[in-house]
């Protein structure tokens, strides 16, 4: 077994990853050199537009793909020197998953205890085990009472939370979260939120959840934002606007803004408030009067060519005869 990390150590490392997908002859960049970490027992959420490299960082962390160019570490290993074997050992013992659609989470034909045990028989873990660890992770996520029906029986909330628990069987280092929400109501979403922050305290399991939703991102304690396959600066989460629209910014967003002119962009849904990149500029007053202006000046004549020079013609030799 792993020796545990030192509290508060990060449990994933990223080290100028690159990815690179290659499409026919054409090279499609996920990844552009990204940096980060998570701590351990960190609930970590990713954001951003489609396609910008999100789930491109879960793949990587649960050794689903490798870098192009990099290093991904977890739990002091780095991912790209271990061999099919030993990432399969990976993403069985140290790392959960969660998919947004249920088909990839649940067996259809088995029942949710069958789907929460299937894990641990995997792993050739013993008969009373199994069944206590079932037990205890249906409690958890609230379906202790459903344990005897099938995925078809849930509904769509239900069947996310039993992957959660399906997800934390071999009690592993890591729940990896794609879009847990993105197929759900608001009450139902809100429940499996609740479900991945029972698990990280109570089993203080590390979750990196990736969302399109910003509400779902808040419940977590951090916020990465992906734009372009790059880490965007850190968010800070703020109150709602007043009705008025006034909204009380950070301290380091006051102190970068203030006593400076600003200008706000919005774009697909997004707002970016910044200091102007000139000083606006006023044109001066000028006061109507009722008079009519005064019509300008005559323009002075133009002076006369001057007289030409006396004395012989130099190039009368040249001109023909009259």
């Amino acid at each position: 077994m792993r020796a545990p990390l030192a509290e508060g150590s990060a449990v994933v490392r990223f080290h100028h990853v690159f990815k690179v997908y290659r499409i026919v002859d054409t090279g499609v960049v996920a990844l552009a050199g990204v940096d980060f970490e998570i701590a351990e027992g960190e609930f970590l959420s990713l954001v951003g537009p489609s396609g910008s490299g999100k789930s491109t960082v879960l793949n990587l962390v649960g050794g689903l793909d490798r870098a192009s160019a990099g290093e991904v570490e977890v739990e002091g290993r780095d991912l790209g020197r271990l061999d099919e074997a030993e990432l399969t050992a990976h993403r069985r013992d140290r790392i959960g998953f969660v998919w947004q659609g249920t088909a990839r989470n649940l067996v259809p034909y088995l029942s949710l205890r069958e789907n929460v045990g299937l894990p641990l028989i995997a792993t050739g873990r013993g008969g009373s085990l199994r069944r206590r660890r079932v037990g205890e992770l249906l409690e958890v996520v609230g379906l202790a009472d459903r344990a005897g029906h099938t995925p078809g029986q849930l509904s769509g909330g239900e069947q996310q939370r039993a992957a959660v628990a399906v997800a934390l069987a071999n009690l592993p280092a890591i729940l990896l979260a794609d879009e847990p929400t993105a197929e759900l109501d608001s009450e139902s979403a809100e429940r499996v939120l609740s479900a991945f922050r029972d698990v990280n305290r109570e089993f203080g399991v590390t979750v990196a959840m990736v969302t399109h939703d910003l509400l779902a991102a808040r419940r977590a304690d951090r916020t990465i934002r992906i734009r372009d396959g790059r880490i965007a600066p850190d968010t800070h989460s703020l109150e709602p606007l007043s009705a008025e629209g006034s909204v009380e910014l950070p301290g380091p967003a006051v102190d970068a803004l203030a006593g400076s002119e600003l200008e706000v962009e919005v774009s697909d849904g997004e707002v970016r408030i910044r200091r102007r990149s000139e000083p606006a500029r006023r044109l001066p007053s000028v006061a109507r009067s009722a008079e009519p202006s005064p019509e300008p000046p005559d323009a002075p004549d133009a002076p006369e060519p001057p007289d030409a020079p006396s004395g012989p013609d130099p190039y009368s030799e040249f001109r023909r005869p009259d």
